[in-house]
């Protein structure tokens, strides 16, 4: 059974404590209910991605979306993710793992990438092949790239010399291929060959039209034939305006083109405007326009905007406004695209969340040197973050999100740092470095080198606090901030600001250093991201180990159906320092326990009990446990006061179409003192009529205080490992065949002989419920087989007077 027993303990102190002042889960639209025989209808609001995805260019192959986005230096590079509904994204493979070779790709002598890379790209599909083209300034070339599986498949390349800035590509309906692309207003057009591995000879190569505007005059082009027009879309912002969303179009390609505004918004009450992209239509007929805005440090988050056609022009935006919510049909499972890791993997490759700042020295990372735990190893020195080989991202996401590691530092030299980042140019770290002594420091610093007119080389490491470390593991935190959300989901103006702590135990949090104010810099040109790093600054050698990434973000667009895990699981309680969403019912209290755990080190202790029925309990989410559908429960459960033996039930309190509390057993099981069972069932169906749903668990009888771990739920028919079932016990029956016999009675005396070595007969032979096996035991049990008593006699306890 996969499990996360290590995973960070998710305190209430941190994230969330400043950011969510708006609690954007109680107010964002939940899936609407509709009568059973129409489609049911979601709401969703803008931006549908609050994250860095800019640039993007999106198409539909049948009833799949497929988009590409930028991600600049990162690598691998060219991300693809796909949707069913064109909200809910996921990243499904990049186009390359790596672009170039060159000391600006490795972040090698003095050399570096940054605001270049890939940029700005067209992904299209035709003849049974999907092709993106993007340029690099880096490089100065621009790339074809060419498969036939999106998701699956091996990218053929071809190089072009030159930078075509912000390049779109078409597949003409009479066989030609062009490329359209440019920059300060001026828009122009080259002919590419049959194949697609470069230009024509002697095809087409002119300037289609200039805008004539001033300030940012017109780039980001993307060209669509529809309905007999070429339209090419752009963003513009000219003086006195805001970011705007231009479309020039013409009926014949190499003609003479018109334009027109056909979006001049921002979302609700922030004003950036929204713009840059093309558009797309859905099976049904509808059209969309998939643009970006510029959000402050988290950076240029994806807006979907509702087009309708007026006199063959795609205006966008309702009213000519970008809605802040709109409706989709059917349910939507949401975009994620930070997450946690727990770096347990059978191959040295990550998960698709992950980009390496830069072009990563495979030979000085590894999941599997350490299984269960990423190692960074410095092979190179280091002066700051910002030269550092090997700093592993993810990105940020709003309106707020909170990313920890636990890192081991006992592979550290003197002068080597480690920790987590707010990862841009104006950076801030939470880590760890080695004196010139071996004394261990945990430290909070920022780029001391960093101002608006700053180059990247001018950073250095400036530490603003620090603290002697104890021991060689430290917890270590980022919480980040972008906006706060009203309850007419209208984000605040750009709050921005990021806060470093430390923690023994992963539960009580120490902030250290300044609160770091974020700055989208466009000299690095991407939103701010959690950075994981290890650098040396004086020997090579030493390294850092990385037990998980904990990631949790505030709510946005939360799905309306829960997806299961790759497990099929739809929560995975595992205690480790956090409850778990898990509460005390009664007088119960509930809290983490490092007394006992069936896995990992922790469990959650459930005391104070003063009734059986008081125990622990968590709300089950109507997202994904539906009413009427059959799911798999699981939890293991212990206990080691009182009596030998109790029995434990987990149940299900919902409310009935008669708004009646009702109960229903999910599972029960009867367990010893001091071992562990569990309480599952694989196919329980939740009733039909259920609302308000709880999961929870108790007693039959007892006030004992009990553990529990590792409790899940699941898709149904789902088989999850855990201590199995206790056996039933019948006080005399020591061979468990519900018959007492002298079978039973020839076992109890071989144990008070030789030992008990199962505990389940050494219970069912204390027929006196002593809590230990004597003659007096032995002596009922003749006595019940011969008739002189018709039941076992319990001994009261000694009273001492």
């Amino acid at each position: 059974m996969k499990q996360f027993k290590h995973r960070l303990p998710r305190a209430a102190a941190g994230i969330m404590a400043a950011a969510l002042v708006f609690s954007a889960l109680s107010y964002l639209p939940e899936q609407q209910e509709l009568s059973a025989q129409a489609a049911s209808v979601s709401t969703v609001a803008n931006p549908i991605i609050w994250s860095d995805v800019p640039d993007e260019d999106v198409i539909r192959v049948g009833d799949t979306y497929y988009m590409v986005s930028t991600t600049m230096f990162f690598s691998p590079g060219a991300p693809i993710m796909k949707s069913k509904d064109l909200v809910s994204w996921e990243i499904c493979s990049y186009v390359y793992d790596r672009l170039a070779e060159g000391d600006v790709q490795n972040l090698t002598n003095g050399k570096h990438d940054y605001a270049h890379g890939q940029w700005a790209t067209s992904l299209r599909y035709h003849d049974g092949n999907f092709y993106v083209f993007f340029g690099s300034y880096g490089t100065g070339k621009s790339y074809i790239y060419k498969t036939n599986d999106i998701e699956h498949g091996t990218w053929t390349r071809t190089e072009l010399n030159g930078m075509y800035h912000d390049a779109s590509m078409l597949f003409d309906d009479d066989g030609r291929n062009y490329l359209v692309y440019g920059a300060g207003g001026e828009i122009k057009i080259k002919e590419l060959n049959a194949d697609m591995t470069g230009f024509k000879a002697g095809g087409a190569d002119k300037t289609l039209f200039k805008t004539g505007l001033d300030g940012l005059s017109g780039e980001g082009a993307h060209i669509q034939k529809i309905n007999g027009y070429y339209y090419i879309f752009l963003i513009a912002w000219p003086s006195g305006s805001g970011r705007i969303e231009l479309c020039y179009r013409s009926k014949d390609l190499l003609g003479t083109y018109e334009g027109k505004t056909v979006l001049n918004s921002g979302i609700g009450t922030y004003g950036s405007g929204v713009a840059q992209g093309g558009i797309v239509d859905t099976p049904e007929g509808k059209w969309y326009g998939l643009l970006f805005q510029d959000h402050g440090s988290v950076g240029r988050i994806p807006v979907l905007v509702p087009v309708t056609w007026e006199n063959d022009w795609p205006m966008m935006g309702v009213n000519g406004k970008v809605p802040v919510t709109f409706e989709i049909e059917g349910d939507y499972a949401g975009t994620f695209l930070a997450g946690d890791d727990d770096f347990n993997y059978g191959s040295n490759k990550l998960g698709l969340l992950w980009q390496w700042n830069h072009n990563p020295d495979n030979s000085a990372w590894s999941v599997t040197e350490r299984t269960g735990w990423l190692r960074l190893t410095n092979k190179t020195l280091a002066t700051n973050l910002l030269n550092a080989r090997n700093t592993l991202t993810q990105r940020t996401e709003g309106p707020n999100c909170s990313a920890v590691i636990k890192l081991d530092a006992s592979g550290m030299k003197a002068g080597d740092y480690a920790g987590l980042s707010a990862f841009q140019f104006k950076y801030g770290n939470i880590g760890v470095y080695v004196t010139d002594s071996g004394e261990k420091k945990v430290y909070m610093a920022e780029n001391g080198g960093y101002s608006s007119s700053a180059a990247v080389t001018d950073s250095y490491n400036k530490i603003i606090a620090e603290a002697p470390m104890t021991g060689n593991e430290v917890y270590l935190k980022v919480d980040f901030l972008f906006n706060t959300v009203d309850s007419n989901l209208n984000s605040s103006y750009n709050q921005d600001k990021a806060d470093f702590y430390y923690s023994y135990d992963g539960s009580s949090w120490t902030k250290l250093g300044n609160t770091l104010s974020m700055a989208y810099d466009l000299k690095l040109f991407t939103g701010y991201r959690s950075g994981i790093y290890s650098y040396a600054t004086k020997t090579t050698g030493g390294y850092a180990d990385i037990d998980f990434f904990d990631y949790e973000r505030g709510d946005w667009n939360t799905p309306s159906v829960v997806e299961p895990d790759e497990n099929g699981w739809f929560f995975h309680s595992t205690y480790e320092g956090k409850t778990d969403e898990w509460s005390g019912r009664g007088t119960a209290t509930v809290s983490t326990s490092g007394y006992t755990a069936y896995a990992g080190s922790e469990s959650l202790l459930v005391e104070g009990r003063t009734s059986a029925w008081n125990g622990a309990t968590r709300s089950l989410n109507s997202r994904a446990f539906q009413p009427g559908s059959e799911y798999s429960f699981s939890a293991n459960v212990m206990f080691a006061d009182g009596g030998d033996m109790d029995t434990f039930y987990m149940k299900l309190q919902y409310t009935d179409a008669n708004g009646d509390t009702q109960y229903s057993t999910v599972a029960e099981g009867e367990a010893i003192k001091g071992q562990w069972i569990q309480l599952s069932n694989t196919n329980y169906q939740i009733p039909a009529d259920a609302t308000n749903m709880q999961l929870y668990i108790e007693t039959a009888d007892s006030t004992n205080s009990f553990y529990v771990d590792e409790a899940i739920g699941a898709v149904a028919g789902t088989v999850i490992e855990g201590a199995g079932e206790g056996k039933k016990v019948i006080r005399g029956d020591l061979n468990f065949d519900e018959c007492i016999d002298g079978a039973d009675l020839a076992l109890a005396r071989q144990g008070i002989i030789s030992g008990f070595t199962d505990t389940y007969v050494r219970v069912a032979a204390d027929v006196n419920q002593s809590s230990d096996v004597t003659v007096a035991d032995i002596v009922q049990l003749q006595r019940y087989l011969t008739g002189n008593i018709q039941a076992f006699i319990v001994e009261e306890p000694d009273v001492l007077a």
